[in-house]
């Protein structure tokens, strides 16, 4: 039997140059997974990139026509809900026997709603892979399905969602990801974690974390922390290295190294092999997870590039969000990373619950003062799963699931966003995300320092200054024009 597995392209990212020029497609790793689970038990595989091939709806029909798979599983990711049920919509018209299975964070979360109108037959909830491969199995043996854990499905105009399926506490017994199965080149540019120009896959040490903060969804997935043995982590980078001609891997854990004791383990591991001659790595991890000695391991072992949440720089903002770091550990962290030689990225949340211009203000001026390589300020989202959207997001999610993205307000120059915190508007908040990156970037020591170590790109920098030029000018108009029609 036939599988075609798709990641769907989003509306919102294509409409805007700027955002098909810096939003470089990440290989989907879960996709990958599942994809190498199907076929270890003799199913026939392919996968359709689409957000990375930016083809439209017509070229994935020719390719569902020239494939015919029995079962089609698309990713679910909120931001893309209103492009998936216009894609299902043609694909229903010209394939009315293929099975068609949802998944990911939104599926998950809502799969009443994913089951609507005949969107799909299945909901894969949670974790897929063994979910998917029982309700694969059962299709092509013509056995029924229903009876899996980790689904729901519609019977009788009722909605049906079986137990929650056990996790998996062994993730090495997964096959590799089958990235057999993907066009490596078209990951080869991420501007936003400096690598221009070479292959790049996303890789994982662990599934899960251990501290819920306020504003994080990955619990609903994965509700536990597992761990990879890392002699396995190494051979799937030396598998990049040698037969892939990967030349970079990015961890997409939700931090690792977990501690200085796993981490200088891994870069030994690393060393001992001599993976760090082959292979550069980036990777997420918390502020208080990193010491001198081992950021110091880390550069040995090829790591490229560090990304820190930092989110903000209010100590009382920061204390709201249940993330058990502070200020002074991010000062710490950015200051031994560059003493290391790593790049590092700071990431950062404005219009969090209880913020206001003034706080907005000192995340902002703490990015300047932390002076990270790379700096990225969202815009705070209630992504479902968190507890931030049952606090906020609750009656917003059906309105409008493609708001649900801290970009949607730069596509649309002005669109309205999902979430503002009271007393402050959409507006305000847009001003100081463009004012945030204006300040950063424009200064002479940055740019210098960026060209001249490789972050970032002469054509991205050019690019990338006059669109935020742009959009900053845009909104500086905007709001004088309204100040303007409200004194007259």
């Amino acid at each position: 039997m036939k599988v075609l597995l798709i990641n769907p392209d989003s509306s919102v990212v294509s409409k805007s140059w700027a955002y098909r020029k810096f939003c470089a497609p990440i290989a989907p790793l879960g996709l990958a997974y599942l994809s190498a689970v199907l076929e270890k038990d003799g199913f026939e595989v392919a996968v359709y990139d689409q957000f990375a091939l930016k083809t439209g709806d017509d070229a994935l029909l020719r390719k569902i026509s020239s494939f015919r798979p029995g079962v089609i599983g698309i990713a679910a990711l909120t931001t893309v809900v209103p492009d998936i049920k216009r894609m299902i919509s043609r694909i229903r018209a010209e394939n009315t026997d293929v099975t068609i299975i949802l998944g990911h964070i939104h599926a998950t979360c809502f799969p009443a709603d994913m089951l609507g109108d005949g969107m799909a037959d299945i909901v894969v909830r949670g974790e897929g892979e063994d979910t998917l491969l029982e309700v694969c199995r059962n299709i092509r043996s013509g056995k029924s399905w229903r009876e899996a854990p980790g689904i729901s499905y519609s019977e009788d105009g009722a909605v049906v969602e079986n137990p929650d399926r056990p996790l998996r506490d062994d993730l090495d017994s997964l096959p590799l990801p089958a990235w057999h199965l993907f066009d490596a080149d078209l990951y080869k540019e991420a501007p936003l974690v400096a690598i221009n120009r070479s292959r790049a896959f996303p890789i994982i040490a662990s599934r899960g974390c251990k501290y819920r903060c306020y504003y994080c969804s990955q619990d609903k997935v994965y509700p536990r922390m597992r761990f990879r043995d890392l002699e396995k982590v190494a051979d799937e980078m030396e598998y990049f290295a040698d037969t892939l001609r990967v030349g970079y891997c990015g961890f997409s854990d939700a931090y690792f190294p977990w501690d200085e004791d796993s981490g200088l383990r891994f870069c030994r591991i690393i060393i001992e092999r001599g993976l760090h001659k082959k292979v550069r790595w980036c990777t997420e991890t918390r502020v208080d997870k990193v010491t001198p000695r081992l950021l110091r391991a880390m550069k040995e072992a090829g790591a490229h590039l560090i990304m820190y949440g930092i989110e903000v720089g209010s100590r009382e903002v920061l204390e709201r969000l249940n993330k058990h770091t502070t200020l002074e550990q991010a000062r710490f962290a950015v200051r031994e990373t560059a003493k290391a030689g790593i790049f590092s990225q700071g990431l950062f949340i404005l219009g969090l619950p209880g913020e206001t211009p003034a706080t907005c203000r000192q995340t902002i001026d703490f990015a300047r003062e932390l002076n990270c390589d790379i700096v990225k300020f969202n815009l705070a989202v209630p992504y479902p799963g968190s507890r931030f959207f049952e606090e906020h997001g609750k009656n917003l999610i059906k309105e409008s699931p493609e708001k649900f993205t801290s970009w949607a307000d730069w596509t649309h120059l002005g669109g309205g966003l999902v979430y503002a915190p009271q007393g402050m508007s959409g507006d305000a908040l847009r001003y100081f995300q463009r004012k945030g990156m204006m300040e950063y970037y424009a200064r002479p020591g940055v740019i210098v320092k960026n060209l001249s170590r490789g972050t970032i790109t002469l054509r991205n920098l050019i690019f990338g200054g006059a669109w935020l030029l742009f959009i900053f000018l845009f909104g500086s108009l905007k709001k004088t024009k309204k100040l303007f029609l409200k004194r007259s």
